[in-house]
């Protein structure tokens, strides 16, 4: 096989439902269907963090949160730190990043830059250019959106990415590496032309949500999500509606309902809408003969959570929020139509390295196209994360959320819970599995290093520095992830 082209295409704040291929009957998906039986698709794929930034360091670098440093949006990772494209680059490739970016500085080694930021804002970026050059200005003004599908961001971002694959191409400097970071379905949710009113005659299943169960939320929780006064004495200011406030008349309850119903309807339409850009941009591989070729991986950097538990954003370990797409098709290499169950975005730089012929030995995560392409089950068992002072681990029953500040954490049975309504851990007769899951999260967290910082300063010393220095050259960053499938292998073996 030559080396394989290799096009990376991320979407933002993309539930799992929005995807019928993973399970969701009122989806309108096509084209990213399509992909899936043409490839493998990754039912319990979960990103590295639940919010963006953190996540699009982990992604950059393979390196959880705490390792990069950044733990929250607003938080600017470590520099200098190894970038996957960075080994890319090494290896021949001409690299192109086109759309959003928010992981900080964009490394040297991409070739090509067309960087956007997000709809609500108002620069001078790629976009802006394209825009206004049609008349339209660069801020979305909502809906109905006056912009036309053809000339909106994401069909900007589609069109320049095969412009520049088609120049890299012709240049024939190698195989390329395209990034195209679409920023739809992220709000403000203003699908244009038809798809803002795709799902006007659908009726969505009705929010996952009780009332009370906000005021049992954690601490750490209700502080990101802006559901208590912050440490300045001050309640943070709220633009439009995230939360169902309890404790309100049923007139003003059923107000918000409604609104909640457009808003979710506006947000499946910009999901759909991404979803015809990136058929676009496969549809472009298949006609030009480079598909078979090009290793495609699909998947979004968090879910949203569309007021299912009472508020409209991230930051937080439920489904909506942590559960994410995640499709590899490469026709002839790997398998088409089969199913895989465990994924993070820790996973992605191992994966596309490993395609591209090299790995690099300071990513926290695992390489899951060797694997793929053998007919071999996912080399992980189970999902973890990091969100500020917080971590979590998904299996394939449960799930353990734990607050370091608070001492405590939450517990879920995915399989008899599926909405994630019945907190068990302070239920007695769950105490067991509960102080399993705590110890092999909190083992995997405090085995978490830098190992490439490690490695870099490890010299000189007495005779326990020397006696200590092979083993620490000898670290690998893979090995918290490794432990950490050893442990879940025997808590399921416990049964």
């Amino acid at each position: 096989m030559n080396t394989p082209n290799i096009v990376l295409i991320t979407t933002d704040s993309q539930r799992w439902d929005t995807l019928r291929c993973m399970g969701s009957p009122f989806a309108i998906s096509p084209h990213l269907d399509k992909l899936a039986s043409e490839g493998v698709l990754f039912e319990q794929a979960h990103t590295s963090s639940p919010v963006c930034s953190p996540a699009r360091c982990s992604l950059m670098t393979g390196l959880h949160t705490p390792i990069h440093g950044c733990i929250e949006n607003g938080i600017r990772r470590k520099h200098p730190l190894p970038m996957f494209p960075d080994l890319l680059k090494e290896q021949g490739y001409t690299n192109l990043m086109i759309g959003k970016t928010h992981f900080g500085s964009v490394p040297d080694s991409f070739d090509i830059i067309h960087e956007v930021t997000e709809k609500s804002n108002d620069g001078d970026d790629a976009y802006a250019k394209h825009i206004r050059s049609h008349g339209y200005p660069r801020k979305s003004s909502g809906v109905p959106n006056p912009v036309p599908e053809s000339l909106f961001m994401d069909a900007f971002l589609v069109d320049t990415a095969i412009s520049e694959i088609e120049r890299a191409v012709a240049e024939g400097q190698g195989p390329f590496f395209a990034f195209c970071s679409l920023v739809s379905p992220h709000e403000p949710f203003d699908p244009p032309g038809r798809f803002a009113e795709l799902y006007d005659s659908t009726v969505l299943p009705p929010i996952r949500y009780e009332e009370g169960e906000i005021s049992a939320f954690p601490l750490h929780l209700k502080k990101l999500l802006g559901l208590m006064a912050d440490d300045t004495g001050e309640r943070p200011v709220r633009n439009g509606l995230k939360h169902l406030h309890e404790q309100s008349g049923r007139s003003d309850r059923d107000e918000r309902l409604k609104e909640v119903d457009r808003i979710r309807k506006l947000y499946y339409g910009s999901a759909a809408y991404c979803d015809e850009q990136i058929g676009r941009l496969i549809a472009y591989l298949d006609r030009s003969g480079l598909r078979e070729n090009t290793l495609i991986l699909f998947t979004s950097d968090h879910g949203l959570q569309m007021f299912d538990h009472g508020f409209n954003d991230k930051h937080n370990y439920y489904d909506a929020s942590w559960r994410i797409p995640f499709i590899m098709s490469m026709p002839g290499t790997l398998p088409a139509g089969e199913k895989r169950d465990f994924a993070i975005w820790n996973d992605i730089p191992a994966t596309l390295l490993a395609a591209a012929g090299t790995s690099s030995p300071y990513i926290q995560g695992f390489d899951l196209f060797t694997p793929l392409a053998q007919g071999l089950p996912s080399p992980r068992r189970c999902a973890v994360a990091t969100l500020y002072k917080s971590a979590a681990i998904a299996t394939e029953r449960w799930k353990l959320e734990y607050y370091f500040e608070e001492r405590k954490g939450r517990l879920f049975d995915r399989l008899a819970d599926p909405t994630e309504h019945s907190d068990l851990y302070e239920r007695p007769e769950y105490g067991e599995i509960r102080n399993l899951l705590v110890q092999t999260l909190l083992s995997w967290r405090s085995d978490l290093v830098d190992v490439n910082e490690l490695i870099r300063s490890t010299s000189g010393g007495g005779p326990v520095a020397r006696r200590i220095a092979p083993h620490t050259k000898a670290m690998r960053g893979v090995d918290s992830e490794i432990r950490l499938n050893e442990a879940i292998e025997e808590i399921a073996n416990k049964g």
